[in-house]
């Protein structure tokens, strides 16, 4: 139990700012971590239910929404959407793998990554004024733990494309059989809270976004890198996002 206790604490601690406790830290710990990825989804999209439910008891929901947004990107440090806009900006700026991967590692944000997290964030806000209140805190759980599962499956599928060291360098370890499995379970529970149209329909859109983003960055860059791990989530949330709105719109 400690063990697990200590593994919890790593994801808590690299892939959120939500106060962890003292961690014995490894790179192999840091990997077998990935099993509770989905579990910091879960407490993430809490998060932003939360701030959503609250802010609604005296603002418009728009103003929650946007509240929610916020808290989300503050629990997580926008550490996903920090990736997602790197992608941008390398895939977008860069013609070689070594432009594409010098692109992504600076610390300066281009017209690409600019433009994609606005686009993001818009999008976003967009999507899920669509969903109803009383929706929004099973969604945003559901959203945020699954879309987890991805950045694992692709780990667990593809290859770390840069040689050098960076802050990701753990993920070019596959994870063991017990993390994988882990990983999919607590990313799949909380699909328990949503319609079960939303959840079938999910898979194959998961799946899609696995093979186009795999075979366009390997293609590319020969794999995938931090920055490429931190697009897949906020790509399958999007699409999470999507499908949910669209099983509601059809269902109502």
């Amino acid at each position: 139990m400690k063990q697990q206790l200590n593994l919890f604490f790593h994801a808590l601690m690299f892939y959120s700012r939500i106060p962890a406790g003292k961690i014995d830290y490894s790179e192999e710990n840091l990997t077998k971590a990935f099993r509770y990825f989905p579990v910091v989804g879960i407490l993430v999209g809490a998060i932003g239910g939360g701030v959503f439910l609250l802010f609604r008891l005296i603002f418009p929901d728009a103003v929650g929404i946007a509240a929610a947004l916020a808290a989300m990107t503050l629990a997580t440090g926008a550490i996903h959407e920090d990736g997602f806009s790197d992608f941008f900006d390398g895939f977008g700026g860069g013609q070689t793998k070594e432009r594409i991967l010098a692109i992504m590692k600076d610390s300066t944000v281009g017209a690409y990554g600019v433009t994609a997290i606005v686009l993001l964030f818009l999008i976003k806000f967009s999507i899920l004024s669509a969903i109803s209140p009383a929706s929004m805190l099973p969604a945003l759980i559901a959203a945020h733990a699954s879309s987890r599962v991805m950045p694992v499956v692709l780990i667990n599928t593809s290859q770390y494309a840069r040689k050098e060291n960076s802050k990701a360098m753990h993920t070019r370890h596959r994870t063991d059989g017990v993390t994988f499995s882990l990983a999919l379970v607590f990313g799949a529970l909380p699909l328990l809270l949503i319609p079960w149209q939303t959840a079938v329909i999910l898979i194959p859109a998961y799946a899609l976004i696995w093979f186009l983003l795999k075979r366009y960055t390997e293609r590319k860059i020969g794999g995938f890198t931090g920055d490429v791990l931190g697009a897949m989530q906020q790509f399958s949330e999007l699409a999470f996002y999507l499908v949910f709105v669209g099983i509601q719109s059809v269902t109502l």
